[in-house]
């Protein structure tokens, strides 16, 4: 894997992937779904990783136009749910052509672990049900990497923990609603690593990465001293066979992740 096109690049998750990848030595193109809302942080963003020769904002017709033979696209639905964009999934017919119109290597998609639940609950849901069905019918030989809530520097307020850090800041906006899974919590850092292992393995496939222990998501709510009446259950619970559990091994602890995510959201909103 020498070269990489991500979509969304900017977003939460795929941001931290992007990073791994070049701090590699892995070329990475990244296009970004533009948003209005969060322009300084995107401003922010762009400084920290643009100054990378290794990196270059492309647009989606540059892609589509170009010929990317032997090379990786990554697309983090995950980030599109958990930003309220799911939209852009069910109006837009541009994912699904840079998908089916260049010979990728790799197509890897990630998405919310609720995707594996035996019900869906949302329009949402059934949104990003409907386009991997879409994207799998065009290949079928696709990563797909099911994420747990995933917390850090630079999640999003649209995550509990994030609205809460604001809010203690007197920075909050007004909650949109619980997205997030509650059944488990991992750092988004070693996550990324998990990730990259998945993808340099070349196995498609659907893989869940889990923390392997009970509780995360509570321990980290307890930790920022949300209350269990600002909160209510979301499990994702696997509803189909030939899903590969990845544990993801942990760096550090949630207090240790946590306040990583504190101290950042201070510098970058100071």
């Amino acid at each position: 894997m020498d070269k990489v096109v991500m979509v969304g690049v900017f977003d939460f998750v795929n941001f931290h992937v992007c990073k791994a990848l070049l701090d590699k030595g892995i070329e990475v193109r990244g296009i970004q779904i533009e948003t209005e809302d969060d322009y300084d942080i995107l401003i922010e963003k762009r400084l920290e990783i643009g100054r990378n020769a290794n990196f270059s904002e492309v647009t989606s017709g540059d892609i589509l136009n170009g010929s990317y033979e032997n090379e990786t696209i990554v697309l983090s639905v995950y980030d599109l749910y958990m930003r309220y964009k799911e939209e852009y999934l069910l109006n837009e017919d541009m994912l699904i052509n840079l998908i089916s119109k260049n010979k990728w290597e790799q197509i890897v998609i990630l998405a919310p672990s609720q995707m594996l639940a035996n019900v869906f609950e949302s329009k949402a849901e059934i949104v990003i049900d409907d386009f991997i069905n879409r994207a799998k019918s065009q290949k079928q030989d696709i990563h797909l990497l099911y994420l747990p809530t995933l917390f850090g520097t630079w999640q999003p307020d649209t995550f509990m923990f994030q609205n809460s850090i604001l809010t203690e800041m007197n920075r909050g906006k007004p909650f949109r609603g619980l997205r997030e899974e509650t059944s488990d919590a991992i750092f988004v850092d070693d996550t990324v690593n998990s990730i990259l292992e998945i993808i340099e393995n070349k196995q498609p496939g659907r893989y869940l990465l889990q923390s392997g222990k009970s509780n995360q998501w509570n321990l980290c709510a307890s930790f920022l001293r949300i209350n269990d009446q600002a909160s209510t259950e979301r499990k994702a619970e696997t509803r189909e066979e030939n899903i590969i559990i990845v544990p993801v091994k942990n760096s550090v602890s949630i207090a240790e992740g946590l306040t990583k995510q504190i101290d950042h959201t201070h510098r970058i909103n100071s």
